[in-house]
């Protein structure tokens, strides 16, 4: 039990703070005997006030960001204030007056480099035709690695003479002591799309069993330097942990530019590093080949998004990655109006050769959100492609997207000429698989979120990204991905109305992770943590806004239990409309989507009007605090300092170790139980909310090593026991399934521990046997503990052994973490 300090005003001169179990906060509701989460609220707001300097609060003057700027290729370089657009002013907060020439005060115009491709002219080892010393020593490392941990050598066919050569390279390799894999790129006709695809993937699935990091290098043996063959190469080496080096070995004295437009031989799958949307990611890392050195390089082309011009039902949400302005826009208005807007923006901008390929997935196809966004794009002249597809992290994989009616769609667009749209409607996972195929075709990509986490976590990031899934059980999360902007995040907020609690706890809890890595950025002391993140006052974040709204999650999460019978019966006649698209007559389908827009007006007519007044500014007042402050936070790194997060906005990977470990477990265990008919849905745990527990034991771990005490421990685990009054982050359901499927303690936790054994963190650190890359916090929330290794640069990741995450595992199962934060006299 914590004691607080005395709060002017604040009424809670003798309260007292207290982190209770799950079954002494049952008996005391019971009883009457809890204060509302609101006091909670209010004591743990002054508590984090304490932890922070008094003089934060002195001095502070306006500081208001400049207005939207478009690409420019000039040097990086700070740049004057400007009075900013008026949607901007409240996105800063003020910040103290005095010295700004850090990296936190600077706006620079452009933080992006050119992409170039280093061309050498190869000397023969006597025999297998190139010299891997020179590929080793003329191949740019990656940023902090200090010499090729690995070699994935590809042969582009499985001709003898090309097999040959990449069996060479590889013996040439093993005799200098590397570690070696190698490939074979399968003889394909020049229409097989399937073919290309599933070899992809896998190649580059192998290659992360076999031990591939990010500081191994992939080796691509040509048979001919064809262009469609650098296609492969760029498209292999963009996906193991979003990029890792490619050498090009060509036997031809022919130049093929790496920068130009490289398509496979189907045409589908393109790769174009010019194209503002990779952000200037080369294809390759070098070529060798017999003719003389040279440099490959290009501009990286202006970046023109759909931003739609201001309208009064919606609300734009500042944001950029790389310096380029990444358009988010909310609408506010009706979910009918917003479907026509969102329709006629994307008719207007890209006219009638427009393609929309709409994905959507299981849960928004039956309430109808996908099929409502193409019909209105189609009753504008342009017919497209509609694709539903399995919802949940399990299907986050290649073969459950990559299906072939999808790729055969986008194929014949493209050789008639049509502008493929990809627009995905739904969640996160929708949208960074979507992402992904966006990615590999070169299509557009738009974003249309239906969950919290989707738009502001999931948007807010140019990472997509699909699973290592084998036999349905997730052995690495977002393993295999790219780099790819979207032109436009629309969302319409209605849709937020059938959210499901889980859903909103998975928000939350992936916001007390930015909670507590990030801390009050707003603060004189919050300067002082982020003074090294270029631009970090344009979006300075105050998390404390989220923990003053817990009102408005209670009521939200209400309103949501109290509609569910609604949400209910539209979603099954979506179900029955999708089981009879082809045998119902048009007459019933016809009814059935009458009865499904009659339950979701019925539904959004209780928000508007039945529930009161101020619980509805409540609810909205906490979804605008979550979206707003998790929006900046994301920018605050990603604007200009780290846009391909691999250095400081790390950060925003604390708790992901163990919490994907144990989401990827646990995905598992769902697909048992719905095997032998059992229920879990008490037991399911969305991405956020495995996130959420993960704090709480990075939390515990920090304590049990001496980083974290009294009121910093206290604060950093309240910012999730505040949001578990309805027990979204307890574990104990999850225990209670591992029972029911005979699963023991030492199981859970070393099924977790194999999942992080392939967390996409490793090599960004040293990582010695039986330990890990994991995040630590000390002393309050926004201080992570920092590598002591060189090579982890500033991207405070550092080495925790397995048995401290075992410990905490064991704990977890126990159910020690399911606890409540309460506020309560003295």
């Amino acid at each position: 039990v914590l004691v607080c300090s005395d709060g002017e005003g604040s009424g809670l001169s003798s309260s007292q703070l207290a982190l209770v179990s799950r079954a002494d906060f049952e008996a005391k509701q019971a009883a009457a005997l809890v204060a509302p989460s609101t006091a909670a609220a209010e004591a743990l707001d002054l508590l984090i006030g304490g932890l922070y300097s008094a003089e934060d609060s002195a001095g502070i003057q306006e500081l208001t960001p400049p207005p939207m700027a478009p690409q420019s290729s000039a040097p990086v370089a700070p740049r004057a204030k400007a009075t900013a657009a008026s949607f901007c002013s409240n996105y800063s907060k003020p910040l103290p007056a005095g010295d700004e020439s850090t990296l936190f005060h600077q706006r620079p115009e452009a933080v992006l480099a050119d992409p170039s491709v280093p061309y050498f002219q190869a000397r023969s080892d006597g025999g297998a035709g190139f010299d891997i010393e020179e590929v080793l020593a003329k191949t740019p490392l990656p940023k902090g690695a200090s010499q090729f941990s690995s070699l994935h050598i590809v042969a582009a066919s499985s001709s003898a003479d090309v097999v040959g050569r990449a069996d060479a390279v590889a013996r040439s390799a093993q005799a200098l002591g590397k570690k070696t894999c190698t490939y074979t790129w399968p003889e394909l006709k020049a229409e097989d799309v399937d073919g290309e695809y599933e070899a992809f993937f896998r190649i580059t699935s192998d290659m992360i069993i076999n031990g591939a990091d990010r500081a191994s290098l992939l080796v691509f043996v040509a048979a001919e330097g064809s262009e469609s063959e650098m296609a492969v190469a760029a498209i292999l080496g963009m996906l193991p942990f979003r990029g890792v080096q490619v050498a090009f070995l060509t036997p031809s004295p022919a130049y093929v530019d790496p920068l130009g437009r490289l398509s496979t031989r189907s045409g589908l799958f393109e790769y174009l590093a010019e194209q503002p949307e990779r952000m200037g990611r080369s294809s390759l890392a070098a070529i060798f080949g017999p003719s003389p050195d040279r440099v490959f390089q290009r501009r990286l082309a202006a970046w023109r998004p759909l931003k739609p011009a201001a309208a009064a039902e919606e609300k734009p949400a500042p944001f950029k990655i790389g310096a380029l302005e990444l358009p988010m826009v909310t609408f506010e208005g009706r979910y009918d109006a917003g479907v026509e807007r969102l329709a006629q923006l994307l008719r207007d901008f890209y006219g009638e050769t427009l393609f929309p390929v709409v994905a959507v997935g299981e849960t928004g196809d039956a309430l109808g959100y996908g099929r409502d966004i193409l019909s209105a794009i189609e009753a504008k002249g342009c017919s497209g492609f509609y694709f539903a597809h399995a919802s949940g992290e399990s299907f986050k994989r290649p073969d459950a997207y990559g299906k072939p009616e999808l790729l055969a769609a986008i194929a014949a667009a493209k050789r008639a000429g049509r502008c493929v749209v990809v627009v995905a409607v739904g969640g996160g996972v929708n949208g960074n698989a979507m992402g992904m195929i966006a990615a590999l075709t070169g299509a557009d990509f738009v974003e249309v979120p239906t969950t919290l986490m989707h738009y502001n976590d999931a948007t807010t990031s140019a990472k997509k990204a699909f699973s290592l899934v084998v036999n349905g059980q997730i052995l690495s999360k977002n393993i295999l991905g790219t780099f790819y902007l979207p032109q436009l995040v629309f969302c319409i907020s209605e849709v937020f109305l059938t959210l499901s609690p889980c859903s909103v706890h998975a928000a939350v809890g992936e916001a007390s992770k930015t909670m507590s890595m990030l801390g009050k950025a707003s603060s004189k002391a919050g300067q002082e943590d982020f003074h090294n993140i270029l631009g970090a006052s344009e979006f300075a974040s105050d998390f404390t806004r989220i923990i003053r709204n817990t009102a408005g999650f209670e009521q939200l999460i209400l309103f949501l239990k109290k509609t569910l019978p609604l949400k209910e019966q539209a979603t099954l006649l979506g179900r029955r409309l999708r089981e009879g698209k082809e045998s119902l007559p048009a007459e019933r389908r016809e009814a059935l989507e009458a009865e499904r827009a009659a339950a979701l007006g019925e539904l959004r007519a209780v928000f508007h009007g039945e529930l009161p007044a101020e619980s509805r500014l409540e609810v909205m007042h906490f979804l605008t605090a979550i979206n707003e402050e998790v929006i900046k936070a994301k920018a605050m790194f990603l604007a200009y300092s780290d846009p391909f997060e691999k250095y400081r906005a790390l950060l925003f990977e604390y708790a992901h170790t163990l919490g994907h470990g144990v989401e990827a477990f646990m995905n598992g265990l769902y697909r048992r139980a719905e095997a032998q008919g059992i229920d879990f849905s008490e037991a399911f745990r969305l991405h956020g909310q495995c996130v959420g527990m993960a704090v709480l034991w990075a939390g515990e771990m920090s304590l049990d090593m001496g980083h974290l005490q009294k009121d910093g421990y206290m604060a950093h685990q309240s910012l999730v026991y505040l949001f578990n009054r309805f027990g979204g982050f307890d574990f104990m359901p999850l225990r209670r399934l591992c029972d029911e499927l005979d699963v023991s303690c030492e199981e859970f936790c070393e099924g977790v521990l194999r999942v992080v054994r392939r967390d996409n963190k490793r090599g960004y650190c040293h990582c010695a046997p039986g330990s890990s890359v994991d995040q630590l916090v000390r002393e309050r929330p926004g201080c992570l503990v920092r590598s002591s290794d060189p090579s982890a640069e500033l991207r405070y990741l550092v080495e925790v052994s397995e048995d401290a995450q075992r410990r905490v595992l064991e704990r977890a199962f126990e159910g020690e973490f399911d606890r409540v934060l309460v506020c309560s006299d003295g």
